[in-house]
């Protein structure tokens, strides 16, 4: 079976006849002929049934047909591609985040990159780190941005940021009052906790260590965007990524500075054979933007 075979197999399919099918494909009605019997006598079933001067496909031409449209629709896909490659270099930016900045922060750095880069494809995908991790061992995305290094000889990172944490309080809790937090105001308050996987987390525990405060450690979930959701409940109390915070500055969540600082770390990830590319470049430049406000 080749591709000679298969156009014209599609052409009659599309145009109804031999005859029509040659004219759009500049050849002869024999040569037609031709290389249906030997795409028959290849596939090893009927493409068409001949009755009066007339064909139609059979059952099984017609299943057939729907596994070459298929393969055509890839194709016009990837024309697609290599005409955005030509414009725009890759044509199309695939993303990976941790929902610390897949939910809120990303949608606004796309914003702002599409109106720069107006016809390129984005796809955004959310992940915890170790997912994003491997999708950029795997070189399914184009960058992506995590909390946790997690190494691997396949990726390349940049650090992005190292912001300090901000206390998230329930509505009408006694501490809004207040214009820092410190561990001494959480003593025996239910206490809302990042996993153990995250390096936040460790760092926290720490300062409540060294400062001698027990808290009530309630509930864990393993994303800033979790804790901000649980605190709104009235759940309890949380350190956050300021990111997860500007996220729900609508919401009834109040926020605080915590003192002393909680580093909480961003890095941008390339797969390890990463090239110079004007649209990954591009929307890093963005990411940037965004977070000097």
């Amino acid at each position: 079976m080749n591709l000679r075979q298969v156009d014209a197999f599609r052409a009659i399919i599309l145009h109804g006849s031999m005859t029509a099918a040659a004219q759009e494909l500049r050849t002869s009605q024999p040569s037609i002929s031709r290389l249906m019997a030997e795409l028959e006598a290849d596939i090893g079933f009927t493409l068409f049934e001949r009755k009066a001067g007339r064909i139609r496909p059979t059952q099984e031409g017609l299943a057939f047909y729907r596994e070459v449209e298929r393969s055509y629709i890839g194709l016009e896909t990837l024309s697609y591609a290599a005409r955005d490659i030509r414009t725009f270099g890759t044509g199309r930016l695939r993303i990976a985040a941790i929902p610390v900045m897949a939910l809120g922060f990303m949608p606004r750095c796309i914003r702002r990159f599409k109106e720069r880069f107006p016809d390129v494809s984005v796809s955004l995908q959310m992940g915890g780190d170790g997912t994003v991790t491997r999708w950029m061992s795997s070189s399914s995305c184009d960058i992506g941005f995590i909390a946790n290094m997690i190494d691997s000889p396949l990726v390349d990172h940049r650090s992005l940021y190292m912001l300090p944490g901000v206390c998230a309080l329930p509505p009408g809790h006694r501490l809004t009052g207040c214009r820092r937090i410190t561990p001494e105001d959480l003593e025996g308050e239910a206490f809302i906790s990042l996993s153990l996987a995250d390096g936040a987390r460790t760092r926290i525990d720490r300062i409540f260590q060294d400062a001698g405060v027990q808290r009530r450690l309630a509930l864990e979930t393993p994303f800033s965007a979790g804790v901000c959701a649980l605190v709104e409940q009235g759940l309890g109390i949380g350190i956050v990524n300021p990111i997860a915070a500007e996220d729900h500055r609508r919401s009834a969540v109040t926020f605080r500075p915590f003192e002393p600082e909680v580093m909480f770390h961003g890095h941008a990830i390339f797969p390890s054979h990463y090239r110079a590319d004007p649209l990954v470049d591009g929307f890093l430049a963005v990411v940037r933007e965004e977070l000097a406000g």
